[in-house]
């Protein structure tokens, strides 16, 4: 099987990439969406992660079903900007993994500079092991079959994810929602769901899904007025 059909067989419906409020211009006004590191311009350079200790700037980096919530916290606590302070988080297509070159790493993909990373999406399953070589704990029994047992795990895409794979976005309120809104009615992409999430922004989500529980998902509906 291909690694969209295991995904899908296995109850994955997307992947997710979070960025700064302040991106999301950048991204939504392109047909090219989400670039990877080496692919963005100099004077538009916002990145999530400056170090990318995996060393795979040509790749923007995913997780299966729910957000990389552990470094995400990280980059908003060291997010020095006081005016843009909102992350989102943007829900990927799962079937653009049919068309793209594709890696994946069943941990964060910079531990120990990348070393996990592996080419070979046949054994992308392993994600879901019971046991995972790189993580301190077991699966649990009444986990969510869509969530990979360490939820930092990560698929990596060449190059870019075109805007016409973003199928959500996630935000923490009702005020991010509204500006999120706006953004999309601007540039006619208003078709692009919003979702008020806020477990889906923290790390609550990952105690909710171990226990067999989906966090709370919110998709907002705007009168044409808005």
């Amino acid at each position: 099987m291909s690694a969209y059909d295991i995904l899908t067989t296995r109850g994955v419906t997307r992947l997710c990439h979070f960025t700064k409020f302040q991106n999301l211009t950048h991204i939504i006004t392109s047909v090219e969406g989400i670039l990877a590191s080496s692919s963005i311009r100099q004077d538009t350079k916002n990145v999530n992660d400056t170090a990318r200790y995996d060393g795979e700037l040509d790749f923007v980096c995913c997780s299966v079903q729910y957000p990389n919530s552990w470094f995400l916290k990280r980059a908003m606590q060291n997010n020095l900007d006081k005016i843009f302070r909102e992350w989102v988080v943007l829900y990927i297509d799962l079937s653009i993994l049919k068309y793209k070159n594709i890696k994946f790493c069943p941990c964060n993909a910079s531990k120990e500079n990348g070393a996990y990373i592996s080419k070979n999406m046949d054994n992308i399953d392993s994600i879901f092991a019971s046991t995972v070589s790189t993580f301190d704990y077991p699966r649990t029994s009444k986990m969510l079959p869509c969530c990979p047992t360490d939820g930092q795990a990560e698929i990596l895409i060449e190059n870019s994810i075109p805007r016409e794979y973003i199928k959500g976005i996630a935000v923490g309120n009702e005020d991010v929602a509204g500006r999120v809104y706006s953004i999309l009615k601007m540039y006619g992409v208003e078709y692009i769901s919003i979702y008020i999430a806020p477990d889906v922004l923290t790390t609550e989500w990952s105690n909710m899904i171990k226990k067999g529980c989906s966090p709370n998902e919110i998709r907002c509906e705007w009168s044409e007025e808005v």
